[in-house]
């Protein structure tokens, strides 16, 4: 008998002892602020995208600032697949062109600044170059020109598409 009440008064302790380390930890836990952003692009990404839709906007709907895992998904089944999403959910785009009846990513485009010359960006721009052509989706790369004229961007975008199919995957 005082063993049974030996153990249940430990039984007890013990469940104190994690709620009040729950308690502990969670009050623990930084609670961080935040603040909305003045835009979701920055002031050469807005003129880009206001120049695209203003000449594209007819066919195709722009989506800034899509995430690779938005618009691309690993093709391997094996436990790997985890690392595959992995390698691309922290990767974006500056815009996916979509078509307008199901939503179906058709085109990328990158705007280049200053920033994509780092080593860093270099590699990592390669590397979404790579995937996105193993997946079949043009990368469009437009040099940040401050100012876009919206007929010589879009032709810009279609000359970039037909370079892409012109070259063998």
């Amino acid at each position: 008998m005082t063993k049974v009440i030996i153990a249940l008064v430990v039984l007890v302790l013990l469940a104190v002892a994690i709620k009040v380390f729950e308690e502990f930890t969670r009050s623990r836990k930084p609670q961080f602020q935040y603040r909305r952003k003045d835009s979701v692009m920055t002031e050469a990404e807005r003129e880009c995208f206001h120049a695209l839709v203003s000449e594209m906007g007819k066919d195709y709907y722009f989506f800034p600032q899509m995430h690779l895992d938005a618009i691309v998904q690993p093709t391997d089944t094996r436990k790997d697949r985890f690392y595959a999403f992995r390698h691309i959910n922290q990767k974006s785009l500056d815009f996916v062109a979509c078509d307008k009846t199901r939503l179906c990513p058709l085109f990328a485009i990158e705007v280049d600044d200053k920033t994509h010359n780092q080593a860093k960006r270099v590699e990592r721009d390669a590397e979404v170059e790579r995937i996105l052509r193993g997946a079949g989706i043009p990368l469009i790369r437009i040099q940040n020109r401050g100012r876009f004229d919206a007929k010589e961007l879009a032709a810009e975008v279609q000359k970039g598409m037909d370079d892409f199919y012109a070259k063998p995957i």
